[in-house]
């Protein structure tokens, strides 16, 4: 097989409001480390997958839509076979028009130029091709915590450490003949928000990618967010979540690229590779989606949020279900990725492990539709599962029927071959 990567800068050449805090109401005041896309494209006889990997807070799946078209049209790769992968980087410009601006002001002059950035890294890639080695690196680190407490009869958005976080660490390792490093896939579920400062950085993953980078000269590597809805960095005083500033956001950084270097040191077993993209669409349906004449009304008499909530639910046909794209992409023997649109629940990468001992659930892939919670979660209430909806412009919130939905897709896609 071989790999060809390439990494380009898209910090923001123009005045934009970062995304993920609704609080952070003004245009970013400064650039305390560039952010970037990074791209790997793997190839193995005539198939292909290419990963688009962003240090953003997702990338929205009009932006991918439009994007993956051109990289198809241009590079001849199969859109199913294109991957844009974010780290879920709370500190990062936006790229969707599809929910509130509270949550998400977009900007089409920046989303235009980070749509010829990746292009551009995209070809740069295909000129980089090289025969590597794939081997799997599992491991495990304490970074995260589960951040559901249930308290006074109300799910309160606290660390939780009663509650398992998943701790799973898997780096797919790409390695030159000559043992040399070429690039990595790393992969690890917890959320990039440590800090809440009004300045573009990376978070963690992309101050540890680089980090890593500097580590293996010669090598490009990048981060596959997992399924994180309920994890959250473990960066608690007393029993509360505090965000941090950009030095603290270095030290975690440092400590997780060192938990990185240390399970590549380790010995692992060599993948065959055998590429094979399996797509689904999953329509998952809403509860409490109101009356068109009611949603109407609420356009315009509504204040705040709620009023760009209404606006937007308008604008997108008040629809009484969102789209999730699920794809099981078959990388070898030993490994099958299994990606969402969306921001999952740990439980979910759980039962897809139990289902197929290879499988590494990658979240905040080919689009977003908001936070996909458990049927018990979503019964619970709290900020996933009902309070987020607002924000992402949902039409409703998501019925518990969607555990099963996309319970059974996992299953089926595991059994397939």
């Amino acid at each position: 097989m071989q790999l060809g990567i390439a990494k380009l800068t898209i910090t923001p050449p123009m005045p934009v409001r970062l995304c993920g805090y609704a609080t952070r109401t003004t245009l970013f005041e400064q650039v305390k480390e560039d952010i970037f896309v990074r791209v790997q494209l793997h190839r193995c006889g005539q198939e292909q997958l290419l990963f688009v990997y962003g240090d953003l807070l997702w990338w929205g799946s009009d932006f991918v839509a439009q994007t993956r078209e051109k990289i198809s049209a241009a590079r001849k790769i199969a859109q199913e076979q294109i991957f844009f992968v974010a780290s879920h980087n709370h500190s990062g410009p936006p790229t969707c028009d599809l929910f509130t601006p509270s949550l998400e002001t977009y900007s089409p002059a920046y989303a235009q130029f980070l749509q010829e950035r990746v292009l551009e890294a995209v070809a740069l890639a295909q000129k980089d091709m090289e025969p590597v080695q794939a081997y799997r690196h599992d491991g495990s680190a304490a970074f995260n915590v589960f951040r559901r407490v249930l308290e006074n009869g109300a799910i309160q958005m606290k660390p939780n450490y009663q509650v398992p976080a998943d701790h799973t660490l898997t780096i797919l390792a790409l390695r030159r003949a000559d043992g040399s490093l070429k690039g990595a896939m790393i992969h690890y579920p917890c959320h990039a928000n440590i800090s809440n400062e009004n300045a573009v950085q990376p978070d963690y993953p992309g101050a540890a990618l680089r980090m890593l980078d500097d580590a293996f000269p010669g090598s490009m590597s990048i981060f596959l967010q997992g399924c994180t809805a309920d994890l959250r960095p473990n960066s608690v005083l007393g029993q509360r979540f505090v965000s941090a500033g950009y030095d603290k956001v270095l030290v975690f950084a440092e400590d997780f690229a060192n938990a990185c270097r240390d399970l590549l040191s380790l010995k692992a077993e060599m993948i065959i590779p055998r590429f094979n993209v399996q797509k689904q669409l999953l329509e998952l349906p809403l509860e409490g989606v109101l009356p068109a004449r009611e949603l109407e009304e609420r356009a315009k008499t509504a204040q705040g949020v709620e009023l760009e909530w209404a606006q937007t639910v308008l604008k997108k046909n008040n629809c009484p279900s969102e789209q999730l794209e699920f794809s099981r992409i078959e990388y070898g023997d030993r490994l099958r990725f299994y990606t969402f649109s969306a921001e999952v629940s740990q439980y979910y990468a759980a039962y897809a492990r139990e289902v197929d001992p290879y499988a590494v659930c990658v979240a905040y892939t080919n689009g977003m539709i908001g936070y996909l919670s458990t049927a018990q979660q979503i019964e619970q209430g709290g900020y996933e599962p009902i309070e987020s909806a607002l924000y992402f412009a949902l039409a409703g919130t998501y019925s518990p029927k969607i555990e099963a939905i996309i319970r059974a897709a996992v299953a089926s896609a595991a059994q397939s071959k």
